[in-house]
């Protein structure tokens, strides 16, 4: 393969425009503010969501019809004195919502939710599957 300069000037240019767009997005743009991860086992479902700063009072869970809705408000203070002055502000607070439709699997009635280390973590265990039963056949 040939080394080609303009090639890497070129992917240069969109590294650093991806990287410009990307920090100096809308700061009502709740997605770029909040972070989720859905993970799955054999046991179940785990939903983790970014929340530093949250209160227990702050976070919503309703499941209706077989969808788990999920609403945290992020309400930030901060007062101001003679000695400290606010210069800039990247976490906004915002009122932050996502639903999820569960599968046929889900348990609803286990679900559990716990905030550990700024992490809202929320529990859904699958339903015990009914294991198939063998017949014997009997011979008179």
């Amino acid at each position: 393969m040939i080394y080609n300069p303009i090639y890497e000037l070129e992917k240069m240019r969109y590294l650093l425009d991806d990287l410009f767009t990307t920090s100096v997005r809308n700061q009502n743009d709740n997605a770029s503010l909040e972070f989720t991860n859905v993970f799955e086992n054999q046991n179940g479902y785990m939903l983790q969501f970014l929340c530093p700063g949250v209160k227990k009072e702050e976070v919503g869970i309703n499941f209706t019809n077989g969808i788990l809705a999920v609403s945290i408000k992020r309400e930030l203070e901060h007062k101001e004195n003679k000695e400290l002055r606010l210069l800039r502000r990247e976490r906004s607070g915002t009122d932050y919502t996502r639903s999820y439709r569960l599968s046929e699997d889900a348990d609803a009635d286990k679900i559990d939710a716990k905030i550990i280390n700024g992490m809202l973590m929320i529990f859904v265990p699958k339903k015990e599957q009914v294991k198939p039963k063998k017949i014997e056949v009997k011979v008179n």
